[in-house]
């Protein structure tokens, strides 16, 4: 069920990110052609830049789309140090928690700013930031316990085959 919204959230940033797309070439016929820029593109297009970044982030992270550097991998090959994952996991997620609360606090703080040319109310796009780290918070926290749930059951399961030998 995760999966299914993480991937609708996706989704939703890449039809931002194809409306944007849209925009961009709108603007540049626009302003090249008939010398009349669209006023405007440039807010939309970080508030664009927003949701996209924020609504993709989760289902980065769930499904392992993010870079990762393993240039300790070897060291953490180690019984001792396979926990590490786990904790980075919790880490990050505890990070993003308090990231999301931040921004939901911001989000309420500037309900009457508005953007400068086409009056464009920040708070939206602040409170999906706000969204986007939650979820976030939570794939972290997910993958964070399913790590560690993997490493004891690791244990367990080689204890027994110990036993067995």
């Amino acid at each position: 069920m995760l999966d299914r919204f993480l991937r609708g959230m996706a989704l939703a940033a890449g039809g931002v990110l194809l409306l944007l797309t849209f925009l961009t070439v709108v603007d540049v016929v626009l302003r090249y052609f008939f010398n009349a820029p669209f006023r405007g593109s440039l807010e939309l297009t970080e508030y664009a830049m927003a949701l996209i970044v924020f609504f993709s982030l989760a289902y980065a992270g769930w499904t392992g789309a993010h870079i990762a550097v393993d240039l300790l991998e070897k060291w953490l090959d180690r019984p001792s140090l396979r926990f590490l994952p786990s904790l980075m996991a919790f880490a990050g997620a505890v990070l993003f928690a308090i990231i999301a609360w931040r921004m939901s606090v911001e989000a309420i703080e500037s309900w009457t700013q508005v953007s400068n040319m086409m009056r464009i109310p920040h708070w939206p796009f602040r409170m999906a930031g706000a969204f986007g780290s939650a979820m976030f918070a939570v794939v972290l926290f997910v993958q964070s316990w399913q790590g560690l749930a993997r490493r004891t059951g690791g244990a367990h399961a080689d204890a027994k085959a110990g036993e067995q030998a």
